[in-house]
């Protein structure tokens, strides 16, 4: 599909965000392209002669470019995901997993997004329940039932449906999507998983037993974690792509389902460049 409209929305604590914004828009001014800041960034820039949206993802456009992290991609990648916008990552951080392109490479993304040059990369998401009756809190990478503020190791145990998994003495559990897999998950002993694989990775978080494992699980099934009878402690909590925390404590059950709507990204490059990126990108972060 060619692209006529495109959504702004970046990360406001990174300095060159706002610059990096301006040379999107003069692009998008040049080529033609109808461009929506949203208010946070409207804010950020300080100017007029744009159009601002009044929610955080801009609604309504063929695309959404994201100028930023893999953070900043985490955080926008739900509400796009329910809204049916594919994401366009503008790598500003250390690392840029996620992302697609560099900043230098802004007129020349949105020229290939005009003529319709470009694949649509689709990621399952995770559908979180604290509590049974909880509305869903969506995440791309993972969610992590940790001890928190908790100085010591706490008892854990994880469910498949009704059936018992097995029980932990850990700092933690991750559930993880393919996407997370190269995260939290990886230095938890996890698995890289390819991210066209639908499943998700329960990882134990330094767990006590040498028995306790990184379990691969069919994405079919329904994931329970709880905190074992009498080890619920203050300072416990649940954190979803590292950036939303909810205390645990008070909460039976976590509940982790494949979620119905998914995340999109929009590539540039051939199918097979998740491989090339991994090797690229965790031999960077290991510097």
């Amino acid at each position: 599909m060619e692209v006529r409209s495109i959504g702004l929305t970046a990360n406001p604590k990174k300095p060159e965000a706002a610059g990096v914004a301006r040379t999107f828009l003069r692009a998008c001014h040049k080529l033609g392209l109808r461009a929506v800041v949203d208010c946070a960034l409207g804010a950020a820039l300080g100017e007029e002669g744009f159009e601002t949206a009044s929610e955080p993802v801009a609604c309504g456009v063929d695309a959404l470019v994201v100028l930023g992290g893999d953070g900043t991609l985490l955080r926008a990648a739900p509400a796009a995901a329910v809204a049916d916008i594919p994401l366009l990552g503008v790598n500003l951080g250390r690392v840029g997993f996620l992302a697609e392109v560099e900043p230098e490479q802004a007129e020349t993304a949105l020229l290939q997004l005009r003529a319709g040059q470009y694949r649509i990369e689709r990621r399952m998401m995770l559908d979180v329940h604290l509590n049974e009756a909880a509305e869903g809190v969506l995440a791309l990478n993972e969610v992590v039932l940790s001890r928190g503020a908790c100085a010591r190791m706490v008892g854990f145990e994880a469910f498949i449906g009704h059936t018992l998994v097995d029980r932990y003495i850990a700092d933690g559990l991750v559930v993880a999507a393919p996407t997370g897999s190269t995260a939290y998950s990886l230095s938890a002993g996890g698995p890289i998983v390819s991210p066209d694989v639908p499943c998700f990775i329960l990882a134990p978080i330094c767990a006590h037993s040498l028995q306790s494992r990184p379990i691969v699980l069919s994405d079919h099934e329904t994931v329970t974690l709880r905190i074992e009878a009498g080890e619920d402690r203050e300072g416990m909590a649940v954190c979803v792509d590292g950036h939303r925390t909810f205390p645990a404590r008070g909460c039976e059950c976590i509940q982790v389902r494949r979620a119905e709507a998914e995340a999109q990204f929009i590539r540039f490059q051939r199918d097979d460049a998740f491989f090339s990126l991994l090797r690229t990108k965790l031999s960077q972060w290991s510097l």
